[in-house]
């Protein structure tokens, strides 16, 4: 047991130990006190949204149906955000094969492979979960032993969502041998991943009888907790978990807490069984795809004469495409919120309202709402702030290239801005759709160029400042970093703020409105490419190390 201690220890130092030699300490602080407000952004909604629920259910004695969602969500999110981490860290890191000469068993290195994508659940877990324990507790006036319990859980939490995708995983690679196809399989995971919810929320809503669910409904509701049944019947643990938290004070709850613990462990058992017998067999044979042929119109284009700032933003682009982590990442992920946006439109609403929006909700409302989607959709893009960090070791390349220092960072630019335009002829599609005034269409789109461009500008400056040059595995420049985080932070904290101040002050042109935010974002271009220019200077790419 010591070893494979030793083994998960030195596994997460390799992944989460910096080795740059540069101290940006100060930008963890910064990012701190940004969070502050973004943290009770999100305590306020979650309080008003389990307050309006328990209120309506809790006469009912149907308000442990909150924990049954809770549990069930979590439960698929996280069993969904597995399958790619699972499949990168397991089977695609470029150290895997690395440790099998060792003298360690499978198991072990399966144990300290997983250390990562746990922690990063976690993570993910932490942002909805312990909010709302504690949200829920403070409502239904939770005993000790109600937190207690929920501590338990938080632990125990991501245990069984992360060894059922591991299983499905490690009998797919042993015995349908996709690792051959080892990029389609990377693209597979990631895309299957991010339209899973969609499909599922596809076909539940195709599939269900609106009076049927409400006869049923309304039969749990006349048994005492039978919404919690209800919701939980098609995954037990989400059932023990609840219970467990609902009746934290009986000898009930300590029953459903220990049947959580033994279950989690005898789903670790079986997962390092597993592990025993079809980690390696997954592992061994592994190889990088087929090569294929290129025909002489290929081959002469590729070698045809072109600028070179042209040439180093088809290299990057190439790159971003070609990467299996590096698309779902930066592409297919930054699709993902306008295309559910659709689904809900054209299932729930259709275009009856457009009406509604037009008729109901003035101009300038729809105008800053689009915009603070804009905000949230730009800064959760990955591209910019990892653009310097996916050179990897062959950054130093560009020290050779003949490319002058700031053409080089501009092209990065370009590029991500290029992946920017992606969501927003995804939402321009929307607003068509559901019939938004053409006059709020184009002023937003406007804005949406310019707030773009902003936001690869603070990406950019954020990677050049910290950036992980010297990693293994793709998925280390998103998981395993703070600075696309902060720069989220930093977009939706002041922008959220100006959204605010815009809304509840007496401006209804909205023309007027958005010459304001128009200005508010050059001025923030401009702030940001005199700091980049003043950055990049002859000795920069020496600055930028490992």
């Amino acid at each position: 047991m010591s070893k494979t201690w030793k083994v998960i220890r030195i596994m997460l130092k390799m992944q989460y130990t910096s080795t740059g030699k540069n101290n940006y300490a100060w930008l963890y602080i910064v990012a701190g006190l940004f969070f502050i407000p973004f943290l009770g952004i999100i305590f306020t909604l979650y309080n008003n949204l389990i307050s309006a629920i328990y209120n309506v259910f809790a006469p009912l004695q149907q308000q442990s149906m909150i924990l049954g969602l809770l549990f069930i969500g979590m439960s698929i999110v996280l069993f969904i955000t597995c399958i790619v981490s699972v499949l990168t860290a397991f089977y695609f890191a470029d150290d895997v094969e690395a440790y099998i000469p060792f003298p360690l068993h499978p198991y072990q290195i399966l144990l300290g492979k997983a250390a990562s994508p746990f922690i990063y659940s976690y993570l993910l877990s932490g942002i909805t979960y312990l909010p709302m324990i504690i949200i829920y507790g403070n409502i239904s006036n939770g005993s000790i032993l109600y937190y207690i319990y929920g501590i338990l859980l938080f632990i125990l939490l991501p245990v069984i969502p992360f060894v059922i995708a591991s299983v499905i995983l490690m009998f797919v690679m042993r015995y349908v041998n996709i690792a051959k196809n080892k990029d389609r399989s990377k693209i597979f995971a990631g895309v299957f991943s991010l339209t899973a919810i969609i499909l599922i929320n596809v076909v539940v809503r195709l599939n269900t009888d609106e009076s049927k669910l409400m006869e049923s409904i309304s039969q749990t509701m006349q048994e005492q907790e039978g919404l919690l049944q209800w919701i939980t019947y098609f995954y037990p643990p989400a059932w023990f978990s609840a219970n467990s938290l609902h009746q934290a004070e009986s000898i009930n709850g300590f029953l459903f807490i220990l049947l959580m613990i033994i279950l989690s462990g005898l789903a670790i058992m079986l997962f390092a069984f597993l592990g025993q017998k079809l980690y390696l067999k997954g592992v061994l044979g592994m190889s990088g795809g087929s090569s294929g042929k290129m025909s002489d119109k290929a081959l002469d284009r590729s070698i045809a004469s072109q600028p070179i700032w042209q040439s180093y933003i088809k290299k990057d682009l190439r790159i971003l495409l070609r990467t299996p982590t590096f698309l779902t990442q930066c592409v297919v992920q930054s699709l993902f919120m306008p295309v559910f946006l659709l689904v809900i439109f054209f299932l729930d609403f259709g275009s009856g309202i457009a009406g509604e929006i037009t008729g109901s909700v003035p101009e300038k409302n729809v105008l800053l709402l689009l915009f603070i989607v804009t905000v949230f959709m730009v800064s959760i893009n990955m591209t910019a702030a990892t653009a310097i960090s996916r050179e990897g070791k062959t950054w130093k390349a560009n020290l050779f290239l003949p490319l002058n220092h700031k053409q080089v960072i501009h092209s990065k630019l370009i590029v991500s801005w290029i992946i920017g335009l992606l969501p927003m002829i995804l939402l321009f599609i929307i607003g068509i759709v559901i019939g938004l005034p053409i006059t709020v269409l184009i002023l937003w789109g406007g804005l949406f160029l310019a707030i773009n461009w902003f936001s690869s500008c603070i990406g950019l400056i954020l990677d050049m400042n910290q950036p992980k040059l010297n990693w293994t595995d793709e998925q280390e420049l998103f998981k395993n970093r703070f600075v696309p985080f902060f720069g989220f932070l930093m977009q939706v904290v002041i922008f959220g703020l100006i959204i605010i101040i815009l809304w509840n002050i007496e401006v209804s042109n909205v023309y007027l409105l958005a010459v304001i935010l128009f200005a508010v974002i050059s001025i923030g271009i401009f702030l940001a490419h005199r700091y980049m220019y003043k950055r990049i200077n002859q000795n920069v790419f020496q600055e930028i190390n490992f």
